[in-house]
């Protein structure tokens, strides 16, 4: 499995870029198909909702998507858990607030690669920097 980890400090869009990429990949352009949506807190699907998600049949892959990253435990248990699920790849986020010692462990067992979430601080605007990032990560899939 490769993971590719969107980070960046809390609340600068990082599930909205997470929804952004699950949209791209669902769409009918690409074709790919949602198996295990999962929404957390008020299970709205809403860009501020983190969620988790398995999307297939965009280049044969098994892809995972787990939006979850401020909580290091739970975030190196869902590693865990892709892998044995067979995703080819995981993306996910991770907050960079405090070290996240034991999700950059389960991180680092796998090949990486790290993208820096894009701040935009005016916040019409925020919605284009989400966009290009979710842009840039579905590129690198």
């Amino acid at each position: 499995m490769r993971i590719i980890v969107l980070e960046g400090m809390p609340n600068k869009g990082k599930t909205h870029t997470m929804w952004l990429l699950r949209d791209i990949l669902i769409s009918p352009a690409i074709g790919g198909v949602s198996t295990a949506l999962t929404i957390y807190g008020s299970g709205i699907v809403s860009p501020k909702n983190d969620f988790e998600d398995i999307i297939i049949n965009y280049k044969s892959l098994k892809i995972g998507i787990y939006s979850q990253g401020d909580y290091s435990n739970y975030l190196a248990s869902e590693i865990r858990k892709f892998e044995k699920l067979g995703c080819d790849v995981l993306v996910c986020t991770l907050s960079l607030n405090t070290l996240k010692i034991n999700a950059n462990k389960a991180i680092n067992r796998f090949s990486n690669t790290r993208v820096p979430k894009t701040v935009e601080p005016i916040k019409a605007l925020q919605i284009n920097a989400n966009n290009a990032d979710a842009s840039a990560i579905f590129s690198l899939i």
